[in-house]
């Protein structure tokens, strides 16, 4: 897809490696205007078990991807001056010296380090356990995400990893170290993890014979990402004290903004450092949109709108729903185990289809309760993702989260997207290299697109208020035999419904 190319100012790009897909987009770098988009698959992930691997394509795809957005430009492709990637948080691969890939990738879910993990002290899924696995593929000498293999690729070699892509490994963002100590016990030499810089540091330039393979010009800078939450955070422009986001797509994604480290001893809710040195909170629950996929299998555009349109002449559904497609829950409930609770069952299928979006709306209002409990409050939130197309959701969104008489307003961006977020980081690096005091939230504020309010329906708003009083209360009584079921609070404590 192409948009408008007049014009000779500085261009920026931005890859999105998601698990399915990549994208990369050009925008305008004194505007924002997006140029140019262009998407392709990555080689489908293999699940066996706990093990869920993907062959190492990304570096291939993506540099295809910026061949093709280069033809798209055409005379603007003369002023791309940097590019940024972004990628799954968690998903680790194997790589030689030079940064190529010698094994398949381990992804973000994968658990079938669960053994090494939980002896010492680590989650199940863990990225340290994932590294211990893929230390024993034959050719390895580093373990990295699969931003840096792009990197590698673009620049003709090893890169640092960056902290937000490191997150999960149990980095410490502030001093970019690595947890040496736990390593260690995992037998995970110093050497086999790369040095850690800060998102929006150069990592390099492209090299000659890529610059002249992908039809850029030289001296391009290749900026250090962040991770695909992130970066879906900094497209909507939400990162500003008592700004929240609400990414949903297959599942739903919440993360705040604080002036201080935010986390739960459970590791729920865990703190990105932004590179404007404030802390980004947040939390992945495994409710969303897919819960209506495995509902309604099958089910077409035309489909889903004609029970998004019965679904708002309905109004709210008399029973209440946490929506989940399998047992188990991340944030805000704590619960490996949590299953899909329901007060009753639905009259019929617009009123099983009206409960999911319900729904998934009590759990992003709880989400956002949650957050707020560990100090990050919400003042304004932004709602962005592929689910935004529907407008009755939104509305839906906007109501129990804003028409309760918690006064937050609800707005949404007409682009967004961590393929966008990565394009903006690349713009604020590629400011810092002319600016070491340029402040992160200018370049942000400028390329962002202004957001647009989205109106709850305040005639449904008592009605959802009662619904959603019934969805806490159906947390409490599933409490009560079940003591694992946890809304996250604050570090040092978690708040049982009982």
């Amino acid at each position: 897809m192409s948009g408008d190319l007049d014009g000779r100012g500085e261009v920026v790009l931005g890859i999105d490696l998601a698990t399915a897909g990549a994208r990369c987009v050009a925008l305008d770098a004194g505007t924002g205007k997006v140029l140019a988009s262009v998407s392709a698959p990555l080689s489908a992930p293999v699940r066996s078990g706990r093990g869920n691997t993907q062959a190492a394509t990304y570096a291939a795809v993506a540099l295809d991807l910026v061949a093709r957005i280069t033809r798209d430009l055409g005379g603007r492709s003369h002023g791309v001056r940097a590019l940024s990637v972004s990628g799954t948080s968690g998903t680790v691969v194997p790589v030689d010296a030079c940064g190529v890939p010698v094994g398949d990738a381990r992804l973000y879910d994968d658990l079938s380090g669960a053994d090494i993990a939980v002896p010492h002290g680590l989650s199940s899924g863990s990225m340290l356990a994932r590294m211990t696995i893929l230390s024993g593929v034959a050719g390895v000498r580093r373990m990295v995400p699969t931003v840096d293999v792009v990197a590698a690729a673009l620049v003709g070699g090893p890169v640092s990893t960056d902290s937000s892509h490191a997150l999960k490994a149990g980095i410490d963002p502030v001093t970019l170290q690595w947890p040496h100590d736990a390593m260690a016990a995992l037998g995970l030499a110093d050497g086999v993890v790369s040095p850690l810089v800060r998102p929006g540091t150069i990592l390099g330039t492209l090299a000659p014979v890529v610059a002249t393979r992908l039809g850029l010009p030289s001296g391009v800078c290749v900026v250090a990402g962040m991770t695909d939450g992130c970066t879906a955070q900094l497209s909507t422009g939400a990162i500003h004290h008592g700004d929240s986001m609400g990414v949903l797509g297959t599942t739903l994604v919440l993360k705040g903004v604080a002036d201080h480290d935010v986390r739960s001893t459970d590791g729920a809710v865990y703190s990105h450092l932004s590179p404007g040195g404030d802390y980004w909170p947040g939390g992945a629950s495994d409710s969303g949109a897919g819960v209506i996929t495995a509902a309604f299998p099958g089910l077409d555009a035309d489909g889903l709108a004609e029970l998004d349109r019965r679904a708002a002449e309905r109004g709210p559904a008399t029973v209440v729903r946490y929506p989940l497609t399998r047992p188990g829950e991340r944030f805000p409930i704590a619960d490996p185990d949590l299953p899909s609770l329901a007060s009753g069952q639905p009259a019929d299928e617009v009123e099983a289809y009206r409960v999911i979006l319900e729904g998934v709306a009590f759990v992003e209002r709880l989400g956002l309760e949650t957050l707020a409990a560990l100090g990050a409050p919400t003042r304004r939130h932004t709602i962005a993702g592929g689910a935004t197309r529907s407008a009755v959701w939104n509305t839906l969104r906007a109501t129990v989260i804003g028409g309760s008489g918690s006064g937050v307003p609800v707005v949404r961006l007409p682009s967004s997207g961590s393929a966008i977020g990565a394009a903006v980081l690349a713009a604020h690096g590629l400011e810092l290299t002319r600016d070491p005091s340029a402040a992160f939230t200018t370049t942000v504020d400028r390329l962002v697109a202004s957001a647009v309010d989205v109106a709850p329906d305040l005639a449904q708003s008592a009605q959802l208020e009662q619904s959603y009083r019934c969805f806490r209360a159906l947390l409490s009584a599933h409490s009560t035999t079940h003591p694992t079921t946890a809304v996250t609070t604050a570090e040092g404590s978690t708040h049982h419904h009982a």
